[in-house]
């Protein structure tokens, strides 16, 4: 089973342990809900209340998302591709990005996020090494497996960035497809 899958499974267990949590303990269990609406035992929970909170669910209202979900074709169609106009942003830390990261991509580490994006565009480009994109620039956010990207993308979107892109698979996606085009 890819990682995605597994990591896809985790978190839809997971959403349906809380959402029988909040039956019993809704006056404690800090979730707002967008839709009440039973679906194959699925409910849309707002994405946005369970980030806060670090509770997270794959069943996403799309028609409310605030940025674009990609995958690994198109990761290496950015890489192959890079644009003035485009950006490739990983989320993860330092210590992590040593292991490796995707080609062409800069590193805003998201604990430095709302510090980051608060600098001016000449101590941006002075701390992190690339010129701060512009709101309507497209940005690509990684993360290791989708969940900090996700917090990212969203954070991009409240400052107005509406060009957003996640790759949810993020480097452990990247890393298993690169092994498998490597195999050819």
């Amino acid at each position: 089973m890819s990682s995605r899958k597994v990591l896809q499974h985790v978190l839809r267990s997971r959403s349906l342990q809380l959402v029988q949590r909040s039956t019993t303990l809704s006056h404690r269990l800090p979730i707002t809900m967008t839709h009440s609406v039973m679906t194959q035992q699925r409910v849309v929970i707002s994405l946005t209340s369970l980030l806060q909170k670090n509770f997270y669910n794959t069943q996403i209202d799309i028609s409310k998302q605030p940025f674009k979900i990609v995958d690994y074709n198109d990761i290496k169609f950015l890489t192959e591709n890079e644009g003035e106009n485009s950006y490739i942003i990983d989320v993860r830390e330092p210590k992590e990005v040593i292991e490796g990261s995707i080609p062409t991509s800069k590193n805003v580490p998201l604990s430095q996020f709302k510090d980051a994006w608060s600098l001016s565009e000449e101590d941006f480009e002075k701390q992190f090494g690339f010129k701060k994109p512009q709101k309507e620039t497209k940005i690509t956010v990684y993360c290791l497996a989708g969940v900090r990207s996700t917090k990212a993308s969203e954070y991009l979107s409240s400052l107005g960035y509406e060009n957003l892109q996640n790759y949810v698979g993020s480097w452990a996606d990247y890393v298993e497809h690169q092994k498998g085009d490597n195999k050819k």
